[in-house]
């Protein structure tokens, strides 16, 4: 009876054991299927701000999160940069930023694609030029620093105290701008249709309401319109102060079936581009790239550059078209043009006095700065030619002693380089080491005398000439392969001149080897003996070549005027409402 009731008992016990070990199991498997579930869940951060620094010398971009941030795949060069964070999602509630802080035009937040669960942020960074930039991460991680480097140095304003990073759409911390409120006020009276305002630091969306509220004018301003309006202004009917609010604040305004529209200047999505206005202003006398170059750096948002056309293309505000287009007339003025007039003339006696019968005074003290047998390049300004230069000169060459090289005359843009070679050329042998070893090639040179001449006027009749002359001499020929070797003496100088008046540049020696050949007919082509009868005559000429250099300004008038020559105007106007050109 025992027997029984003990195995009555282990069959109990190991029944509850084996229930036990069962639940065990089953606990551990669905908490394996539990942890694998929630292990295809990705932890990540948010992006709370993007905040934007302007620096004198670039723009640093500031990205913070609510933890730890990464990144990687950093594009930091160029026109167009990127940062991917793989392990974070967009919390700043925008997509674009429009920056518009030189080189920086806009930043765009997006979520890259095939990203799990949505987790993933891309910021692309678009630049008005290339330039390069530094990704750091700060102390704590839970931000990353973008400094773009900037190849202008820019004067930082916080005109008005405001925060330059709201200005400008970047992401800022939740009660940054409330903790130190100004106070604002708000004061209109409209009667008899005359609208007087005053306005203190006032969001533009409750002037605007205060104003349709009091005129009964209708007005509809874009959500993303961001402005505090400060202004006064007495006396002035309604349209007119709704077009000055929109011009002091840089929004584009547009009237359609009665209704002011307002937007952003910067067109960012359909409804502030439809408001815009785009111009295409041709560049006769300026490159494109150079102008837009030079307008203020805040417009570069605006201004895109059509090379292909040679145009400057502007989107903004109707009442603004005009004001670029002015200013781009004023930049687009031709270049002065200078006319070089050179005379290379060759003296066979190098005196001086030579010198002085040239340019008409036949004292050589006059004129012993101009040493040609020094053997150095001088220069001198000997004011105008004398009317009896050329006959001078036309009788030194009945001498022999002088002759006409040559007369170039180009124009020259005012501050490019011309040109000018007197000589030939000639070939000479070049060694170079190439795979480790010594190899030759013959090589074309130039030998004589080359000058690069550059003017400069600043419109005042005088003129900044730079003057490069290169003078090239064959000094011997090479034993073993019989080719030249060339010596060269280069300068450069600077000299300033007035309109017309001539450079003298002289030191420039020539040798040149002349050998002759002779024999007594006959007795000259006798064999063994005919050699007695030839004779080898070896006679090295040195001559000075004194160059003339006499520039001139050409005046406007004197260009042939063509259409493209006129003051350029607006090649083409496209989406801008007609409203909208009345209203600028």
């Amino acid at each position: 009876m025992l027997r029984y009731i003990y195995q009555i008992l282990f069959l109990t016990l190991l029944t509850g054991l084996v229930t036990t070990s069962a639940y065990a199991q089953t606990a551990q498997t669905t908490a394996g299927q539990a942890g694998g579930q929630n292990g295809g869940v990705r932890s990540f951060t948010t992006v709370t701000a993007v905040r934007v620094t302007p620096l004198s010398n670039g723009v640093q971009i500031s990205i913070t999160s609510d933890g730890i941030l990464q990144f990687r795949d950093p594009d930091t060069s160029g026109s167009k940069m990127s940062l991917l964070f793989p392990d974070a999602r967009n919390g700043t509630g925008k997509n674009f930023i429009n920056v518009n802080r030189y080189p920086v035009s806009y930043i765009q937040l997006t979520t890259p694609q095939g990203a799990a669960n949505g987790i993933g942020m891309l910021m692309q960074i678009n630049n008005f030029v290339a330039t390069n930039a530094s990704v750091s991460r700060t102390p704590e991680g839970q931000g990353v620093l973008l400094t773009i480097q900037s190849d202008r140095t820019i004067e930082s304003s916080t005109r008005g105290g405001g925060n330059a990073d709201a200005e400008n759409g970047a992401g800022t911390e939740a009660g940054a701008d409330n903790q130190n409120p100004m106070p604002t006020s708000t004061q209109i009276q409209f009667d008899k249709g005359v609208l007087s305002l005053r306005a203190v630091r006032v969001d533009i969306h409750e002037l605007m309401g205060a104003i349709a509220k009091k005129t009964g004018l209708a007005i509809a301003i874009d959500d993303a319109v961001d402005r505090k309006v400060s202004l006064n202004l007495a006396g002035v009917d309604p349209a007119t102060a709704i077009r000055s609010i929109a011009t002091a604040y840089g929004l584009a305004l547009s009237q359609i079936n009665g209704i002011y529209m307002m937007s952003e200047g910067v067109p960012t999505d359909l409804a502030t581009y439809h408001l815009s206005g785009t111009a295409s202003y041709r560049m006769q006398n300026t490159q494109a790239q150079t102008a837009s170059g030079l307008l203020p750096n805040f417009l570069y948002s605006y201004v895109k550059v059509n090379a292909e056309q040679n145009a400057v293309v502007v989107t903004a505000p109707s009442q603004m078209l005009a004001k670029i287009g002015a200013d781009l007339d004023k930049m687009d003025v031709p270049s002065p043009q200078i006319l070089i007039e050179a005379i290379a003339v060759e003296l066979t006696d190098t005196t001086n006095r030579d010198i002085g019968l040239l340019l008409g005074n036949p004292d050589p003290a006059q004129f012993s700065s101009i040493n040609v047998a020094g053997g150095s390049v001088i220069y001198s300004s000997v004011g105008k030619l004398p009317k009896v230069f050329d006959v001078n000169l036309h009788a030194l060459e009945l001498r022999g002693k002088a002759r006409v090289r040559a007369r170039p005359r180009l124009a020259v843009v005012n501050g490019r380089t011309a040109d000018i070679f007197i000589g030939a050329q000639r070939f000479i042998q070049v060694q170079f080491n190439g795979y480790g070893n010594t190899q030759t090639r013959i090589q074309p040179v130039d030998v004589g005398v080359k000058f690069s001449i550059t003017p400069l006027t600043g419109g005042n009749g005088e003129i900044t000439t730079r003057i490069v002359p290169e003078v090239s001499n064959i000094t011997e020929l090479d034993l073993q392969t019989g080719l030249p070797v060339l010596s060269t003496r280069r300068a450069e100088t600077y000299v300033r001149v007035k309109d017309g008046e001539t450079i003298a540049i002289g030191g420039l020696t020539l040798d040149q080897e002349q050998r002759t050949q002779g024999k007594i007919p006959v007795l000259g082509d006798l064999p063994l003996l005919g050699g007695l009868f030839h004779s080898n005559k070896k006679n090295v000429v040195r001559t000075e070549l004194v160059v003339f250099v006499t520039p001139h300004i050409i005046p406007t008038s004197a260009l042939v005027a063509t259409p493209d020559n006129l003051p350029n105007n607006a090649a083409a106007t496209t989406a801008t409402p007609p409203a909208a050109k009345a209203a600028g």
